[in-house]
């Protein structure tokens, strides 16, 4: 009787189960920690607790020191992209100009040459054109049946394979348009200076934040419970942080800010949060997974050096 599924070795084909063995096409899973989300209100660039916290229209919380410097950087970058784009456009515009020149004086070069019978005594233009191009390509292609008495070098290495200083290479690839305008380093979306919003977050711990921040350092200024993976808002008139669980009784029923008494505009004036990150699945997607087509002996032994060697891979690569 013949063995089945992963026993069964001796068939004519590489089974899935023989590849992965083999050290082809597997997949790594692991399951993320705590310690690799980001806690609720630090920045998402410095990675600490914001000294000067602002918010994008999207939620996310930045250091407006760190936000500035990206986004200033992110215009440098892309101008310098649109200066190289503009002189690209101007060299073809140039190269154009040129081509269509230097097609004219030949036209007319040609006329000439042809009105003074100095290629054929055929009136007609297009025939004594051909006639003299096929007498230049006879006289060349005798030229290079014959003996060459001299000899250019320069003009044998131009297009040498083995010569690696005249080896052709491809023409570089066109710029495209550049579009100018400044990103949020997390969604990717348009982000302007303007359209960042200061937020006010209440303190639970001064030494904490002090020392870079922590998981539950800002807490809910109207309850004071500790902000961790809760659904968060900021007013916007007043940049409060307060959590979601009290706006219908705080600040919904009367369309004010319960700290600061300003007046809200509408539902528009509040404004989500990003969630803080935790090692639980029910709060957030704790596990990450990788692909590789080649696994090497060393990468396993790195990665299979943990707890669970067998069951499955404590680190990816």
């Amino acid at each position: 009787m013949s063995r089945h599924s992963k026993h069964s070795n001796d068939r004519a084909f590489y089974t899935n189960k023989e590849r992965k063995d083999a050290g082809f096409a597997g997949f790594r899973k692991d399951v993320l920690g705590t310690d690799c989300f980001l806690p609720f209100g630090h920045c998402a660039l410095s990675l600490k607790a914001a000294k000067d916290p602002v918010v994008t229209p999207d939620g996310w919380v930045y250091d407006r020191e760190f936000i500035l410097e990206n986004l200033l950087r992110q215009r440098i970058e892309k101008q310098a992209e649109a200066k190289k784009y503009e002189a690209q456009e101007q060299r073809k515009a140039r190269q154009e100009v040129a081509d269509r020149q230097e097609e004219s004086l030949k036209e007319i070069e040609d006329f000439r040459r042809v009105d003074q019978g100095l290629l054929s005594e055929d009136t007609r233009h297009k025939r004594a054109l051909d006639k003299a191009s096929a007498a230049d390509a006879q006289s060349q292609k005798k030229l290079r049946q014959g003996e060459l008495f001299v000899i250019d070098k320069a003009q044998f290495r131009e297009k040498s394979f083995w010569a690696p200083e005249c080896t052709q290479s491809a023409a570089p690839a066109d710029l495209k348009k550049v579009d100018t305008s400044t990103r949020c380093p997390m969604s990717g979306k348009k982000l302007r200076v303007k359209d960042l919003l200061p937020v006010k977050f209440e303190v639970t711990d001064q030494k904490m934040l002090e020392e870079g921040g922590g998981r539950g350092v800002y807490c809910c200024a109207v309850s004071k419970h500790p902000i961790t993976h809760h659904q968060a808002v900021v007013i916007k008139p007043s940049g409060v942080v307060v959590l979601e669980s009290v706006l219908a009784d705080c600040v919904l029923k009367d369309m004010r800010c319960p700290i600061s008494n300003k007046k809200l505009k509408g539902p528009e004036d509040i404004l989500k949060l990003q969630q803080g990150g935790t090692g639980f699945a029910a709060h957030n997607e704790v596990e990450a997974k990788s692909f590789s087509m080649i696994r090497s002996w060393s990468g396993d032994a790195r990665t299979q050096a943990g707890h669970l060697p067998k069951a499955g891979f404590v680190g990816l690569h």
